[in-house]
């Protein structure tokens, strides 16, 4: 089927070079961006006739503006404004939890709604100057904004058509009210609107919300094996785990990994909790943990830094468990590659967990937590350890494991990359043309 001669990516946020000035763009790292430039970098070398634009969330300069990303290609990037400051804004300068689930969750269906009328003014704005029908929403915030932006009749009133919107949900928790929206916009909908469940468990959580059927199609995340693999090479030819570990002042030991955005539902303080039931049963030896996530923080919880520097203290855990400096890229990947273990202990379901892969196409093996995404990937005691989400009890068991069975390390080191490798950017990049694709009908 043919593929669209443009592309419109709405998502959270972009990596690249600003063209007009060769300045680099700042940008917030989170497992979303990393999916958006794995799969635009697959479909733009599949497709090199389509012409590209990108709108991100939290927009710091506005118009709209030609940005280069980091695997060649030259989009048209405009920005969102989603702060809504006097609406969304904490005591602290970041955004209040509670005001920001009123304004997306308890008052969606609010026609007075300040923060989705916004939303639908500037997506009715950026997808009028793309000019292209074809959307790919990474997310259910710009996936109701869009079907808000119909509802309001902003985009008829921005003079847009109909419009082909594949909508991605990388979503478990904390959606229902968003979700149910959607179901019932897919309902009356004038647009052609297919549904990309990133994983087998979104799928479960979209059944259950009612949104079923030929819209829904699950293509699994993948990302960019071979460069993954070429940035652990430069870690090794560089020796960047030890320039790192100086500059961290990391001791010595078995060093256990949590690389995640710090925002609390990852489960860092259960990990904080795990590493003390193990150093009180004199299990612990020489092990030390680090979180990396420097520069990937919430604007919900701005001082969640400082609360896991109290908590480490409040352990006795001060020079066992190290907050890591901003890393680079390879920097990143000489951290997988030097754990011992690599835990990603979330509290709330991971939709897919990146991390987890990473780890595993390291080398390293991976405790998580039994839900979400990490089912369609670990085999529990096979390719990776299961625990129960906010089981600090649990995790130190599953930890005293890895760091003492050799034979259960190497099994699970040797099974859990086999099983990542199955999660390529190629396989990920055939689903979603075929899905794209499927708006065939409609396009003409």
């Amino acid at each position: 089927m043919e593929f669209p001669s443009a592309m419109h990516i709405l998502t959270y946020d972009m990596h690249g070079t600003v063209v007009a000035t060769g300045q680099r763009k700042p940008c917030r790292h989170t497992g979303l961006v990393a999916h958006t430039h794995h799969l635009l970098a697959a479909l733009a070398a599949r497709h090199p006739g389509t012409r590209w634009a990108i709108t991100q969330t939290g927009a710091t300069r506005p118009g709209a503006y030609q940005l280069r990303t980091p695997d060649g290609t030259v989009v048209l990037a405009q920005g969102i404004r989603s702060g809504f400051g006097q609406y969304l804004g904490g005591a602290d300068g970041g955004k209040d939890p509670a005001r920001v689930r009123h304004f997306y969750e308890d008052a969606i269906d609010d026609p007075a709604n300040p923060v989705y009328a916004g939303l639908a003014r500037q997506y009715a704005y950026v997808i009028a100057t793309a000019d292209t029908p074809d959307l790919l929403a990474q997310n259910i915030n710009p996936i109701v904004s869009v079907l808000k932006a119909e509802q309001s009749g902003r985009l008829a009133a921005a003079g847009v058509g109909r419009l082909n919107v594949t909508g991605v949900v990388h979503d478990l928790a904390g959606a229902e009210r968003r979700f149910d929206y959607l179901r019932r916009r897919l309902e009356v909908t004038e647009h052609s609107v297919r549904i990309v469940a990133v994983s087998t468990a979104v799928a479960e959580h979209l059944a259950k919300a009612g949104i079923t059927g030929e819209r829904v199609h699950t293509v699994p995340n993948g990302m960019d094996i071979a460069e993954f693999e070429s940035r652990m090479r430069a870690a090794a030819a560089e020796n960047a785990f030890a320039a790192l570990a100086r500059r961290n002042q990391l001791p010595d030991g078995p060093m256990v990994l949590l690389s995640a955005r710090r925002v609390a539902w990852k489960g860092h303080a259960d990990l904080i909790a795990a590493l003390r039931i193990l150093s009180a049963r004199g299990v612990a030896g020489e092990a030390f943990a680090v979180f990396n996530g420097h520069d990937m923080h919430d604007t919900r919880a701005l001082d969640y830094t400082r609360e896991l520097t109290d908590l480490i203290n409040a352990s006795d855990l001060a020079g066992r468990v190290f907050l890591l400096d901003e890393l680079s890229p390879v920097e990143v990947a000489a951290c997988y590659r030097a754990a011992t273990v690599a835990v990603l202990p979330s509290r709330c379901p991971e939709a897919f967990g990146y991390a987890n892969i990473e780890a595993m196409l390291a080398g390293t093996p991976v405790i998580t937590t039994d839900h979400g995404g990490p089912r369609d990937y670990i085999d529990h005691g096979r390719s990776g350890l299961l625990v129960p989400p906010s089981d600090p009890g649990a995790l130190a068991d599953a930890l005293a494991r890895v760091l003492t069975d050799t034979a259960l390390h190497r099994r699970l080191a040797r099974n859990g990359r086999a099983s990542a490798t199955r999660f390529g950017v190629e396989q990920m990049a055939t689903g979603y043309a075929q899905v794209i694709g499927s708006h065939e009908a409609v396009r003409a």
